[in-house]
Formats: C-alpha cells, structure tokens, sequence
C-alpha cells in the first residue's frame, strides 16, 4: 500500500475516534445498580493512543477488533498491555479520544463489593499470566472478569 492509502486509512481512523462521542458509564447505570456492562472503544484508536447448571456468566468474542472494557457499580475495568487497569472517574486517560460505546442492557447483576473486583483486577497478571494479542487480550480478560461477577471464578 502506498503512503497515500496509508494516510487516508489513518485518517478514516482518527475521525471515526473524533466523531464517535459515547458516554465513559453506560447512560442506564442507575436502572440497575448491581448490573455490570460490556463497553468497546475503536481499536484503531487505542493502537494510535496507546503505544496500548446453572448459567454461564455472560462472555463476548476474544478476536473482536476492538477494545473491550467492562464497567461496575462506577468502575471500569480493562487489559491492556501494560496489565490490567481500573477507573473510578468517567474521563479516564483513553476516553477523551477513544470514546466507548456500551451495550444498552446490562450483561448481568452481582453482589460482589468493588473492592473485590480490584482485588481481582490486581492480582489477574499472577493468575492468568501478561497480555498477549491472541489468548489473553482485552477480551478474555472482559470475559474472566464477568465470570468472576458471576460467580463462576473466585
């Protein structure tokens, strides 16, 4: 590809990451407190920014090109990789660029405390091992942290 396709996928990028202007917490968050979302931001985007029985706990695709984030009780939590983050604050440090965009309906409800998802959070790096594209991405990482809401990890 020549450097003008190049500039102009680049710019095709940069402006879906500049028009796009989602809320930082899913709108809805008060409907249902104990509720937990799924959230995904442009990956071209964060690549630009970031040089970055019983029921099954709901999951989303681990190969999706993009960002997955999941957010609880007025936390986000995500994998990048430089590890595993949370954020207590709607404008955390990729949103001003790179807005999400969050499902309308909550994937599911917990009763666990924040402070033990933070644990979770923190601890993830020694339990499942650094991020890596394929097999242990923003994805599974969003996934194992819904498992972990539903009950299914500890």
């Amino acid at each position: 590809m020549n450097k003008i396709g190049c500039l102009a996928i680049m710019l095709v990028i940069m402006t879906v990451c500049l028009v796009e202007n989602d809320a930082a917490f899913p709108s809805n968050r008060n409907s249902s407190p104990d509720g937990f979302w799924f959230g995904t931001q442009n990956l071209g985007c964060m690549i630009l920014l970031g040089k970055k029985g019983k029921r099954a706990a709901p999951s989303r695709g681990t190969l999706d090109v993009s960002h997955r984030v999941i957010y609880y009780r007025g936390h986000v939590f995500e994998q990048r990789p430089v590890g595993p983050l949370w954020h207590n604050t709607p404008e955390w440090d990729s949103t001003a660029k790179c807005p999400v965009t969050w499902e309308r309906n909550a994937a599911g409800r917990s009763k666990r405390s924040v402070q033990s998802v933070i644990n979770f959070t923190n601890g993830y790096a020694r339990r499942f091992g650094g991020y890596k594209l394929v097999g242990n991405n923003c994805h599974n990482f969003a996934n194992r942290v819904s498992q972990f809401l539903s009950g299914e990890l500890n």
